[in-house]
């Protein structure tokens, strides 16, 4: 069997986890006016540099059943990674009230290597930052396994957080939503991110406690926006597959931003998700079934600088 044995569409989706919340969508929300609101953008120029610590718990458990004696899907995880990272800044202008930024970031693992395994190199992934928050890798992306990108990628997210508040600024105690698709590949079809952000309240910084941070909570939850029984994305459906099945998932990510000088100081995201799912070829026949439960636990912190008073 051919279509689905040795098709790579099925191990493309879930790994580790889809990620869903790297900024943009369609933002709703009613503004009165300008008053005590905050543009929290980060004051930075060319050739600085800043440190971050990122972890991160990953655990997803896939169950299979098929016929099917080869194939490519979703594989079991269960992994703790700690890294530092640098940035360092490259380029950064703003344009019609807009940063926009160019950087590498230099990754080095801070666990040590089991017995048998050489130290890992550090990776370096080059990336860019647009006006509105969206985030383009440009080097350096094959450095990185799934689960190391998926913590990067949830750095680079939380780190661009400021883009992609509202233009007008923010103020303590607002709300407003935003939407978003889904962007890992998977096989169901229309799946999107509806999530909500609040504004909490401004607070000491975790790491400066000299400095006040604004303080957001977001909450999301996964919507699948197809037929559970034909759930089928087009490129599946290019291959002669057939895709059946529900996808659900929660996210809640706490951030704390700096009043003075819009960087992250510290991120966390806990994030559920499940997808009992059946790919078959078009005529019904070869299926396989997967039922996936994800987990992950993820947070970054900004490395305090030499001589703070951490709290």
């Amino acid at each position: 069997m051919t279509g689905i044995a040795n098709s790579r569409i099925a191990a493309k989706w879930f790994g580790p986890i889809c990620v869903g919340l790297l900024g943009g969508g369609l933002v709703i929300a009613a503004w009165a006016g300008h008053e005590d609101r905050v543009r929290l953008l980060p004051k930075l120029q060319n050739g600085d540099s800043v440190q971050y610590e990122t972890r991160a718990r990953i655990d997803r458990h896939v169950a299979t059943k098929s016929n099917v004696q080869s194939m490519v899907g979703p594989r079991q995880v269960r992994r703790d990674l700690a890294s530092a990272l640098r940035l360092d800044i490259q380029e950064y202008r703003v344009t019609d009230s807009r940063p926009m930024l160019s950087g590498d970031t230099r990754i080095v693992a801070l666990d040590a290597p089991d017995a048998d395994q050489a130290a890992a190199k550090p990776a370096k992934v080059l990336f860019t930052v647009g006006g509105e928050g969206d985030i383009h890798v440009t080097e350096g992306a094959d450095d990185l396994d799934p689960e190391e990108s998926l913590t990067w990628q949830f750095w680079a997210a939380q780190f661009a957080f400021g883009w992609t508040l509202p233009v007008e600024g923010v103020k303590p105690g607002e709300k407003w939503k935003s939407g978003e698709p889904e962007k890992t590949p998977a096989p169901i079809a229309n799946l999107v991110w509806e999530r909500e952000t609040t504004y909490v309240q401004n607070d000491k910084c975790p790491l400066l406690p000299t400095e006040d941070c604004a303080v957001f909570l977001t909450s999301a939850t996964l919507r699948q926006k197809s037929n559970p029984k034909d759930t089928t994305p087009e490129d599946y459906r290019l291959h002669q597959l057939k895709t059946s099945g529900t996808a659900t998932g929660t996210n809640e990510t706490i951030a704390y931003i700096s009043l003075k000088t819009g960087l992250l100081m510290r991120a966390t995201e806990d994030l559920q998700q499940t997808m009992d799912v059946t790919i078959a070829q078009a005529d019904g026949s070869n299926q396989i079934h997967y039922t996936i439960a994800a987990t992950s636990h993820l947070e970054t912190s900004m490395r305090a600088p030499a001589g703070a008073n951490a709290d």
